[in-house]
């Protein structure tokens, strides 16, 4: 049994595997985060279950020779998951597919020596804070990977790779959100394999079992032009939204759009697909504070799309 918080932690431990001889062949995770919340502040997730074999194999491998080996692994463990699971009842939450990408690195990690390094010095080795090891980054791609094997259902794959990752950890939050889950680390993690270093800026609530996304009249006119998320399409289009909730009439999202974006006919298409993902929140019962916006992305997104020139 394992209790899980962060890549470095799991570096450690893929040393300490290693070193005993053992190699991991198997991992699931049980909650243990209260429902009720009610302890003060924001603790470890869960606690993940290892099922560990000695290692027999001899011939070691390189790191570089890890990286795809991690990456297939990760992608196929994925793949698995998303064949078995049923749409209209998902048997894997986000999170089991977060711990997934940590579970297929371990695989890989300890299924074989690895020539460049020496698990005793690693483990012993004293670090400066910020270091991360080889380990820990091989740990840390393959929960990005994760993260961009992931498409969020109803968005374009190639318009997800145009996307930054703060955008990127929006929208595949809101998507989090709809399935019903709350838990901070579900986002911490998300954060993490994408890279969205300011995502708490994002969240309108981080306690335990309550963290959700800002609807767009909870960002208002935070975060608007600027670096980050703040220079992005996604918080341009978001704050159209707002514009419409807040005067109720639709053609002021739609001229703010045409006003403020520099290539406005060049990125219709785009604007679209966020439009579209935003407005299939109102089906979703929870998620009630979606309601007005989500309506309101459906009108913008019948009004750019009769827009002419």
């Amino acid at each position: 049994m394992f209790t899980h918080q962060d890549a470095a932690v799991w570096a450690d431990l893929t040393m300490i595997l290693w070193a005993a001889g053992l190699r991991v062949t198997a991992a699931w995770t049980i909650a243990t985060e209260t429902s009720s919340g009610l302890k003060v502040g924001n603790y470890v997730q869960g606690t993940v279950l290892l099922v560990c074999r000695k290692r027999t194999a001899t011939e070691p491998l390189f790191l570089d020779e890890l990286v795809p080996r991690i990456e297939r692994e990760v992608r196929r463990q994925l793949d698995a998951m998303l064949q078995l699971d049923d749409a209209s009842d998902p048997n894997f939450g986000d999170a089991d597919y977060q711990l997934a990408a940590y579970a297929a690195a371990l695989r890989v990690l300890t299924a074989q020596p690895i020539e460049d390094i020496n698990p005793q010095r690693e483990i012993n080795r004293l670090r400066p804070a910020g270091e991360e090891s080889p380990i820990e980054r091989l740990i840390r791609q393959a929960v990005k990977i994760a993260c961009d094997h992931l498409v969020p259902h109803g968005l374009d794959t190639f318009f997800w790779k145009t996307l930054t990752p703060m955008e990127r950890f929006y929208l595949k939050g809101l998507e989090v959100e709809s399935h019903g889950e709350y838990r901070n680390g579900v986002y911490q993690e998300l954060a993490r394999g994408f890279g969205a270093a300011d995502y708490t800026d994002l969240l309108a609530d981080t306690t335990a079992n309550q963290t959700r996304l800002k609807t767009p009249k909870e960002l208002g006119r935070r975060m608007l032009g600027g670096e980050g998320f703040a220079g992005t399409l996604t918080r341009q289009v978001l704050f159209a939204l707002w514009q419409i909730e807040q005067s109720e009439e639709p053609n002021r999202g739609l001229n703010y759009l045409k006003t403020e974006l520099s290539d406005y006919w060049g990125s219709r298409e785009k604007i679209l697909h966020l439009l579209d993902y935003l407005a299939v929140l109102r089906h979703v019962g929870d998620m009630v504070r979606w309601l007005t916006p989500a309506k309101n992305a459906e009108i913008l997104a019948a009004l750019v799309r009769g827009d002419h020139i």
